[in-house]
């Protein structure tokens, strides 16, 4: 079983509005917008989730990725990961999707588990270019840091790097003389 990533009492906002976009639950109700924006960007966006992940194929099917919108919403009202959807100022463009997740690990001693409280994934469709992946990213740790019960999110492939983040695995965290994380 995989420990809450947030406690019971917060509530973890359904829409969210920063300065250059706006943040709203990932569901069936973008089936069309996240498709579209998927098998464009799949080139630019494989491997978001690892270097190991080839998610997604160019040839994504609707029937696969609605199903993957489903169960990103379903997730979000269980409270077991927190996946949105970026969007304009206005609604209108589909800019890319936000998750955040649970450390997964089987291993007691896992350093990533010890470190951080979540991991968060971003990636950006190719289809819009309002906003830059540097200005995202920056937006989103600050509303994290704002609003979110999270003392340490990691952002595996970006900070810390992946193999750094895969070398973590295993590596139990021991306090005093632990050589620091890589940045």
């Amino acid at each position: 079983m995989i420990a809450a990533m947030v406690p019971a009492t917060f509530d973890p906002p359904r829409t969210q509005r920063l300065a250059s976009f706006q943040l709203v639950v990932l569901g069936p109700a973008f089936a069309e917008q996240d498709h579209l924006a998927v098998r464009r960007s799949a080139d630019r966006i494989r491997h978001v989730f690892g270097p190991a992940d080839d998610w997604p194929d160019a040839n994504i099917s609707w029937q696969e990725n609605l199903a993957d919108l489903v169960r990103h919403e379903r997730e979000f009202d269980q409270r077991i990961a927190y996946a949105y959807a970026l969007l304009d100022l206005r609604g209108e463009a589909y800019l890319g999707c936000l998750y955040l997740r649970p450390i997964k690990s089987g291993q007691a001693d896992d350093r990533r588990r010890q470190l951080y409280q979540a991991q968060a994934f971003l990636w950006l469709s190719v289809l819009h270019s309002a906003v830059t992946d540097a200005q995202v990213l920056a937006e989103i740790r600050a509303w994290l840091g704002e609003r979110w019960p999270l003392a340490s999110v990691a952002w595996p492939g970006r900070e810390p790097g992946w193999a750094a983040w895969q070398a973590m695995a295993a590596t139990e965290c021991r306090g005093e003389g632990q050589p620091a994380l890589p940045r």
